[in-house]
């Protein structure tokens, strides 16, 4: 039975989303890419962009903590969600990030991702400074020291193209403690349970094939010397796939760039003030 406390946060959550004005838009980019966009709030622009196998639904879900705070637009990556793409790169994630950018008529915002989407916001960055107020490298990856299992990549992208979500989910926690494997199952589902599963298990299992020896950084870590907004990175410890050595890297590399643990909660409240207060501070 669920007590009268989080029935009470339940419902005022729900009045305050009742109240935020989620605008759903969509945007070309390049390689005839369709982006799915949503936008709320009031106050300094903010783009966020989604880890991989997640969406935008993984920022909406905060959207009255965000949107109390800044302008926001969160917007599915290719592969992801309902955003429609025949090719994904490098490059073509960072037009993405130009292309919201300019559809929302900024011409300079705070950025930041989350994995996957700490490189896409990572490689606009590197490539039109000018135009990024703060850059929040949530996680960062796809870099020196990044290992991804390709056998284990392959089985989840095998899951994804036999519509078999419930096993694709398994594999992706396979190795976490009870607790964990638990709270991520039911983030990815909660995530997931927004669209289509057939069309979104072939989107998935594409973008693991074609991301998974991705390297964003040619030349690491000199490269980042280009970055000279203020950058804050949130970093976890024994995590392979974002390895804290390459964050640290990063923290080092990048003049006045600062390193700290990431929240440990899966909560999309807990991950937004985090970057609330990283933004403010």
């Amino acid at each position: 039975m669920i007590s009268t406390a989080i029935w009470r946060r339940k419902r005022r959550r729900h009045a305050i989303l009742a109240l935020l004005d989620l605008t759903p838009f969509r945007v070309p980019s390049s390689s005839g890419t369709d982006l799915a966009c949503v936008r709320f709030g009031e106050g300094p622009p903010l783009l966020l962009a989604h880890p991989i196998i997640f969406s935008k639904a993984y920022f909406t879900a905060a959207a009255p903590v965000l949107g109390a705070k800044f302008s926001c637009v969160v917007y599915d990556q290719r592969g992801h969600g309902d955003t429609v793409a025949s090719a994904i790169s490098p490059a073509g994630m960072a037009d993405d990030v130009a292309a919201v950018l300019d559809a929302m008529k900024w011409d300079k915002a705070a950025i930041g991702g989350t994995s996957l989407g700490a490189a896409s916001t990572l490689i606009f960055a590197l490539r039109s400074p000018a135009r990024v107020s703060m850059l929040i490298q949530d996680l960062p990856g796809f870099g020196p020291a990044s290992f991804r299992d390709p056998t284990r990549a392959s089985r989840i992208a095998a899951s994804f193209e036999d519509a078999d979500m419930e096993d694709a989910a398994k594999q992706i926690t396979l190795g976490m403690s009870e607790p964990r494997a638990k709270a991520w199952t039911e983030a990815l589902f909660n995530d997931w349970k927004n669209y289509d599963p057939k069309a979104l298990s072939n989107k998935l299992a594409w973008a693991l094939r074609n991301t998974s020896s991705w390297r964003i950084v040619g030349r690491w870590p000199d490269e980042l010397q280009k970055l000279t907004m203020p950058v804050r990175i949130f970093g976890v410890q024994g995590d392979s796939v974002h390895p804290w050595d390459a964050a640290q890297t990063m923290a080092r590399t990048i003049k006045g760039a600062r390193l700290s643990p990431r929240v440990q909660s899966l909560s999309a409240d807990a991950i937004a003030n985090q970057w609330i207060d990283a933004l403010a501070s």
